[in-house]
């Protein structure tokens, strides 16, 4: 861990193999702390011993973006804010608008208001869904979500997760304007029907 850090600026982010929604991830805010905890054996790998070692970079604006694709094109986007203590920022989880109105009680994690997850719908740059698109295209997904946002330190836009299936927001209707699994019924019907 402590050489795999080598020349990356800190804070660090360590993320075991352990599954998605941020599961395992510990960051690190300078290289005393990475080799204090590695030194003590503190640091879990998972079950197959692997871990990925990277910059944290700090999000413009307090926020990251998820763009929804269906059918390899553009679906929808949203901010997701959360207080900073958390990297598990599941759109599924959300349970108020960026404004602070409750979203459907059911499809929200328990801990949820706690972490201070809000969200909005949002229409990214142009550039941006393109750029989706063609991740996409390029890596043959038909729907999912990638996760970006813009690093404070040189405003340079960073794709940071890829996900092969979609986690749509909860309460979509009032948070993006239509419900996104009647879509994926008639996208996948459509391709039954091919």
């Amino acid at each position: 861990m402590v050489a795999a850090a080598r020349g990356l600026r800190f804070p660090v982010v360590v993320k075991a193999n352990v599954g998605g929604s941020g599961a395992g991830i510990v960051r690190y805010d300078d290289a005393d702390a990475l080799a204090a905890a590695v030194a003590a054996g503190a640091i879990d790998l998972g079950i197959d011993s692997t871990a990925l070692v990277q910059e944290f970079a700090p999000a413009r604006d307090g926020h990251i973006v998820r763009v929804e694709v269906l059918g390899r094109k553009y679906l929808y986007a949203i901010r997701l804010w959360s207080a900073g203590n958390s990297f598990n920022l599941c759109p599924a989880d959300a349970c108020q608008t960026a404004g602070g109105t409750a979203l459907a009680g059911a499809a929200c994690a328990v801990d949820a208001p706690e972490r201070g997850i809000r969200v909005e719908g949002y229409t990214p740059p142009p550039e941006v869904i393109a750029d989706v698109e063609r991740i996409f295209a390029a890596a043959g997904i038909d729907v999912g979500g990638v996760e970006y946002l813009v690093d404070d330190r040189s405003g340079e836009i960073l794709y940071y997760d890829i996900n092969a299936l979609s986690n749509f927001v909860a309460d979509a209707p009032r948070v993006v304007g239509f419900d996104p699994f009647t879509r994926l019924v008639d996208y996948l019907e459509a391709e039954a029907d091919r």
